[in-house]
């Protein structure tokens, strides 16, 4: 679940509940482990009070690395959604992807470059403070903030996709190449390998007692495999489905429901005869709405015999609808972003026919088996 911060040059930053939850316990081990052990001899409310602060400072950090990359995408034109803070780091939701290998270096490299900047400005104001006697104390967390920045750049410049390093990667093979989706392989597998040797030495940390390190490093090699194996599948949904006419997977001339039908007739003739989970709802010739399993199973059993389809259908909204001139790209978007599984697709306001979430990925797969992946 995201929850929703606060807005910033037309980004809305949001938090993950993961993030809360890892951001608690990394604050109760710098409280009660990291700080006591780094800076002897304060007290535990000066130790809480450290970690509160390097926690504020961690989250800003991230929201500025992805921050940097969210300029950089409008500056190219490439529209962008939110950055979520998640369990593993922060995530900055383009809706496109760049169109050029020096788009995609210049966006992937703005992060890792905040970082260093950021490090760098961490350090100088740790050695500035630490000069004031009365503010040694928060020097610290500033030398600790630093210190983070430093590990998040040379982390993130790791060349695995997801990350920065992977896509600064496949942007070389990209303009070296000429080959998108071939660079998108490579750097994939690359990425795949180094998730491989994290995971192993999480393996060797756990072995020599080091359980907590070792299980968090074998996360994110999983995360970091998952991620490259996914950035693979997206690429080749763009290929696949990017500039595809509707007409192509849509089903013409679909079935469609009268409004003035009552719900038990609905089901009976129409959800246990053709087994669809949405039918579209036509008033004569006019499209007027969309009726489905939802709605039936929100309404009492014993109202389905006088209750009609006319009462409980979702009126007809662009959440629902798509126009024909849109591609099939656009169609996976509007579902992902609606969470509907299938559109009712529509010409000047006609219904001229229904596209399915199932039918567009029984094709990826398809396309996905002939191509061995």
């Amino acid at each position: 679940m995201n929850i929703r911060i606060f807005r910033i040059l037309g980004i809305d930053i949001k938090v993950d509940i993961s993030w809360a939850l890892i951001a608690t316990f990394i604050a109760g081990a710098l409280a009660q482990g990291v700080f006591p052990r780094l800076y002897e001899g304060l007290s535990p409310f000066a130790y809480w009070w450290m970690a509160l602060t390097a926690i504020i400072g961690l989250a800003l950090s991230i929201i500025l690395h992805e921050l940097a990359h969210s300029l950089v995408a409008k500056f190219l034109g490439l529209p962008l959604k939110s950055i979520t803070l998640f369990v593993f780091g922060g995530i900055a939701e383009l809706e496109a992807e760049p169109k050029s290998p020096l788009a995609e270096f210049a966006m992937a490299i703005a992060g890792p470059l905040m970082s260093v900047a950021l490090a760098v400005l961490f350090g100088w104001t740790a050695a500035n403070l630490a000069a004031v006697e009365m503010l040694s104390t928060i020097s610290k967390v500033f030398e600790y903030l630093a210190l983070i920045n430093w590990v998040l750049a040379a982390f993130n410049m790791l060349p695995a996709l997801p990350l920065d390093g992977g896509r600064v990667f496949r942007s070389i093979v990209w303009a070296l190449t000429g080959d998108l989706t071939g660079a998108t392989r490579i750097s994939a597998k690359l990425g795949m390998a180094f998730a491989t040797a994290i995971m192993i030495l999480g393996v060797f940390w756990a072995l020599l007692g080091q359980f907590a390190a070792g299980l968090w490093w074998i996360l994110i090699g999983l995360f970091i495999r998952s991620a490259s194996a996914s950035t693979v599948y997206q690429e080749l949904m763009q290929r696949v489905f990017k500039g595809a006419p509707l007409r192509e997977f849509m089903s013409a001339d679909p079935i469609t429901v009268p409004p003035g039908i009552t719900v038990s007739k609905l089901v009976e003739d129409y959800i246990y005869e053709y087994h669809f989970d949405l039918f579209p709802v036509v008033s004569e010739t006019r499209l007027v709405g969309a009726v489905g399993l939802k709605e039936t199973k929100n309404t009492h059993r014993d109202n389905w015999a006088t209750t009609k389809v006319s009462d409980i259908m979702v009126p007809i909204s662009d959440e629902i609808t798509i126009d024909i001139s849109a591609d099939a790209m656009d169609a996976l978007k509007k579902m992902h972003s609606s969470k509907h599984s299938r559109l009712l697709v529509t010409d000047k306001g006609n219904l001229v026919g229904m596209i399915a979430l199932k039918d567009l990925l029984d094709l990826l797969s398809l396309k996905m088996a002939l191509e061995g992946r």
